[in-house]
């Protein structure tokens, strides 16, 4: 059980290297998409990304491996499968919905790329630390892009991706030993910036 002054630690953790505190909302980064298909696929490629990450990390590392590394964290050993699978599966169904919504508008869904995710889809420590930044790119991508869609139609279906790409955000980092909600504000990133930090998984 948490004590009182592990709560007090917990307010006093630093914000990593990546994240700014900020005591007001931020300001919309710039829109760098042509249209709304192009922020749609934008989008799939990223649930692509994180669907094929934890795929194949749980496909990969041995489950005993996983819950040994949360047990040491003292968290959720005995659900930490089932809430990962669950996000996996996020994802794929993001994915799935965002190419539907595509080709609904008229457009071409973008195909999966190929990624190569090195030993983090191989060692539980590698995994769980990855994850946890996919997510929060994830989180920033769809704060930075959502300003930019144009019909108000796609707004809420994309804002209910969002919340809960933010929940597996916070769960990730508080798997990685991280408090889940760090700042007051997040950050949005532009699509430039996203894909400056997704592009070192992408073979193709």
């Amino acid at each position: 059980m948490a004590s009182a002054g592990d709560d007090k630690d917990d307010h006093k953790e630093a914000p990593k290297d990546d994240e700014q505190m900020v005591d007001e909302p931020p300001e919309a980064v710039p829109d760098e998409f042509e249209n709304d298909i192009e922020i749609l696929n934008f989008a799939r490629t990223l649930e692509f990304l994180e669907a094929e990450f934890y795929r194949e990390g749980l496909e990969n590392i041995d489950d005993a491996a996983l819950r040994q590394q949360v047990a040491e964290l003292g968290v959720m050993e005995d659900r930490v499968l089932q809430r990962l699978r669950t996000v996996r599966d996020h994802e794929i169904t993001h994915a799935e919905v965002l190419g539907q919504t595509v080709e609904m508008l008229g457009g071409e869904p973008v195909p999966s790329p190929q990624f190569d995710f090195g030993t983090a889809v191989q060692q539980p420590d590698e995994f769980i630390a990855t994850g946890a930044m996919l997510e929060d790119i994830g989180v920033s991508a769809y704060a930075g892009a959502a300003p930019s869609i144009e019909n108000v139609d796609l707004v809420p279906p994309a804002l209910s991706i969002h919340s809960v790409e933010a929940r597996h955000a916070s769960l990730l980092r508080e798997l990685n030993g991280e408090i889940g909600f760090p700042v007051a504000f997040d950050q949005p990133r532009s699509r430039s910036e996203v894909l400056e930090l997704a592009s070192g998984f992408i073979v193709e």
